[in-house]
């Protein structure tokens, strides 16, 4: 019998992944801002989308709770892109 520690997920995911996760969507999500408009955060967005759902649904780790990450992942990339859109932003001087 194998021993789990108590920070230990379904089917050997680690919570702390899903930060990381999240944390690299916002980094990527702040590129997208500074670089791209809105057409490229869709795709983006829709992309995140088919990428986890039939990765968690291969895992046999699609539940209720899995969509409160995705939720949690798609707030993480569009909060992201709406600070890129902000720094990208001229300022207003006249």
């Amino acid at each position: 019998m194998q021993h789990h520690s108590a920070n230990q997920w379904r089917n050997g995911s680690d919570p702390d992944n899903f930060m990381i996760i999240a944390g690299i969507l916002f980094l990527l999500g702040i590129l997208i801002g500074l670089s791209y408009g809105y057409p490229a955060i869709v795709i983006a967005s829709a992309a995140l989308t088919l990428f986890f759902f039939p990765l968690w649904l291969i895992r046999g780790e699609l539940s209720f709770f899995t969509l409160f990450i995705w939720i949690g992942y798609l707030f993480a990339l569009q909060s992201g892109f709406l600070l890129g859109s902000y720094f990208a932003t001229p300022d207003d001087e006249a």
